[in-house]
């Protein structure tokens, strides 16, 4: 160890370690160095602001447009689909007419084969025997037009409270009230002008009632004939008389009865030939 003179300083054999310990714990810093660090400090904060709002903006801005596009999309397919409606309405109407039209075509032609027959078979007394038991016949499987006293019953839907279903003829409804006016004692039956027959088939298609796949206009209108006094006592107190006062009741549908002194209704549509085969001679 050496001696130092009487007016030499004294200095620590560390001091020089002391400056870097000062700097690497912040302390003896210049305060412009200080300064400095604190705005780098601060700008770096708001710059991670700005960069996670640019982000969420830029998020909004997406979901906004899909949503405008799916509203587009959804008010430019709305017309398309109107236009379907209405083009399948058209067709409907326009296929409806055309049938309309043949069916009375085929009764012009059933009726002037029927006058034709007629003026054969009267030619002879076995050809009037046949015709006869022919004109027989037609009344019962409602080959040809059918007049007299009978009831008219007429079923409409309701303007429903609550259930839209619950104030609607259905076609379960027009089956039971067709089936009731029969056990009551009626002869022939017609629905909207369209004479039941015993391969008569009704159907419910969407919100549509078909009678042989022809769809019924509302209000139904049902013509029984027959006996109106007997058949009204009758139909009054059956099953199905009564589920049609409980639905009126409650749901507000039209159900009207009334007698009727003459009522007309016209012959059914000539049956589809299911099998045929020749007739062995006599």
């Amino acid at each position: 160890m050496s001696e130092r003179g009487e007016g030499a300083r004294w200095n620590r054999p560390d001091a020089s370690m002391s400056l870097l310990a000062d700097l690497l714990a912040g302390k003896g810093l210049d305060p412009g160095y200080e300064e400095a660090a604190a705005r780098r400090a601060a700008g770096g904060d708001r710059s991670s602001r700005t960069g996670r709002s640019a982000r969420l903006l830029a998020g909004t801005l997406v979901l906004g447009l899909l949503g405008a596009v799916a509203v587009v999309e959804v008010h430019r397919g709305e017309p398309v689909a109107q236009r379907q409606r209405r083009a399948l309405l058209t067709q409907i109407r326009q296929r409806t007419e055309e049938g309309e039209a043949l069916q009375r075509q085929a009764d012009r032609m059933r009726g002037q084969t029927d006058r034709l027959r007629r003026t054969v078979l009267a030619r002879s007394a076995a050809g009037r025997t046949a015709r006869q038991e022919m004109d027989r016949l037609a009344a019962d499987a409602a080959d040809a037009p059918a007049r007299g006293a009978g009831l008219t019953v007429v079923l409409d839907d309701s303007h429903p409270r609550g259930d839209p279903q619950d104030g609607r003829v259905t076609d379960q409804d027009m089956q039971r009230l067709v089936n009731a006016l029969w056990a009551a004692g009626a002869t022939a039956i017609a629905v909207n002008g369209q004479r039941m027959t015993a391969t008569t088939a009704i159907r419910f298609a969407g919100d549509a009632i078909l009678v042989d796949y022809r769809p019924l206009s509302r209000p139904y209108t049902v013509t029984a004939l027959g006996d109106p006094r007997r058949m009204d006592g009758t139909f009054a107190g059956s099953p199905a008389a009564r589920s049609f006062r409980t639905l009126k009741a409650a749901f507000g549908i039209r159900f009207d009865i009334r007698q009727e002194d003459s009522v007309r209704l016209p012959a059914a549509p000539a049956p589809s030939l299911r099998y045929a085969g020749e007739v062995p001679p006599k």
